[in-house]
């Protein structure tokens, strides 16, 4: 008789259990299926973060996660089975956290293998965090957090906070009215920053700014560029920046990187003698060191201006950081050598008046 008492306990588990999972709702599935595939695939998670950080710490999170992750599941199913509200929202606060805990180092990970510094150390191969990085983490992270505090306040029933008489709404009307002063510059560097073609050492032109200049550093709100000229440090905000012309003087092309020096000649002089003089001067800069032979020169006549024609004598640079070297170079080989070939640099006169004419005009 106990025996087929038992039996029959033993057959009732599974419908006792079936009928309780029929409360669950969709967003319950989906809740319990995405912690499963937390618990299964934490570890493939963990060994992509631990190959571009630290392995130790790759590990130790990888044992945090797994335990949490179980732990909570088993919070939840319990919750659940037994109909308790309370455990329900507890495990589901806690789900959500740990999904943004995942999700963040996720993320982390893959922007420290696009936009990180890769170096070599004792025969291993060591991915480093770089400013670019560091502020596309900052940013997805406080995406995440966001996200993250929204679906706590749904969980457990806050929505008045969302509401601007609340605090959070409070907070959301201070961001939204001082975005002017930080989210141009935000969302600018995030560009300048995910497009890659402004680095740290590169050499930029910014006409609106008459500046030439390195750049030393890009951050979130502003851009550091060091003055050739001066050697002074200028601050920019990144949305200006991003809004102005920017030359940067770096190519693909193995010739290097072209850049040029206007001269004005007045109507009437010998374009073979302008030709040999500043093909002289393409060859003095060289033998200096600041022009680069193997990409040759072009000279062209640019303007027939009304005071004047302009010709242009373009190069290749060995470095776009002597630039300004370059330029003093080239300037100063056209002064020594225009008394060679009887040529004038100064600026032509579109009338001259002789003397012997003005005084019979007197």
């Amino acid at each position: 008789m106990q025996v087929f008492l038992l039996s029959l306990q033993l057959k009732d588990i599974p419908v006792i259990i079936r009928e309780h999972l029929e409360v669950l709702g969709p967003i319950d599935h989906f809740t319990l299926a995405v912690n499963l595939l937390i618990l299964i695939f934490s570890k493939s998670f963990a060994t992509r973060y631990g190959e571009l950080k630290n392995k130790n710490k790759s590990q130790a999170r990888l044992r945090i996660l797994n335990s949490t992750n179980l732990i909570l599941f088993l919070i939840y199913l319990v919750a659940v089975i037994f109909e308790i509200k309370l455990g329900k929202a507890i495990s589901q606060t806690f789900l959500v956290i740990l999904g943004s805990y995942l999700f963040i180092h996720f993320a982390e990970a893959l922007i420290l293998k696009k936009y990180g510094k890769t170096k070599a150390i004792d025969s291993l191969s060591l991915t480093t965090e770089t400013q670019t990085s560091r502020t596309l983490e900052l940013f997805v992270s406080f995406l995440i957090v966001t996200i993250t505090i929204v679906l706590l306040i749904n969980i457990w029933g806050f929505e008045d906070w969302l509401q601007t008489t609340s605090v959070l709404g409070f907070l959301a009307l201070f961001v939204f009215a001082s975005k002017e002063y930080w989210a141009g510059d935000f969302l600018s560097g995030i560009l300048i920053i995910s497009q890659g073609r402004i680095e740290r050492g590169d050499v930029i032109k910014i006409r609106d700014q008459n500046l030439t200049g390195i750049v030393l550093q890009v951050d979130s709100f502003q851009t550091i560029v060091r003055d050739l000229v001066n050697q002074h440090d200028i601050i920019l905000p990144n949305s200006q920046l991003r809004l102005a012309r920017v030359d940067v003087l770096k190519t693909d092309s193995n010739k290097g990187v072209r850049e040029f020096e206007d001269f004005w000649f007045g109507y009437g002089t010998d374009s073979q003698k302008i030709k040999t003089m500043l093909e002289e001067v393409w060859q003095r800069t060289v033998e200096e060191g600041f022009i680069s032979k193997k990409g040759g020169f072009v000279i062209a006549n640019k303007e027939c201006g009304d005071h004047g024609v302009r010709w242009r004598l373009a190069y290749t640079l060995k470095s776009p950081h002597k630039l300004i070297e370059t330029g003093n170079s080239v300037r100063e080989c056209a002064y020594v050598l225009q008394e060679k070939y009887d040529l004038e640099l100064a600026t032509p006169l579109t009338h001259s008046i002789k003397n012997e004419t003005w005084e019979k005009s007197k």
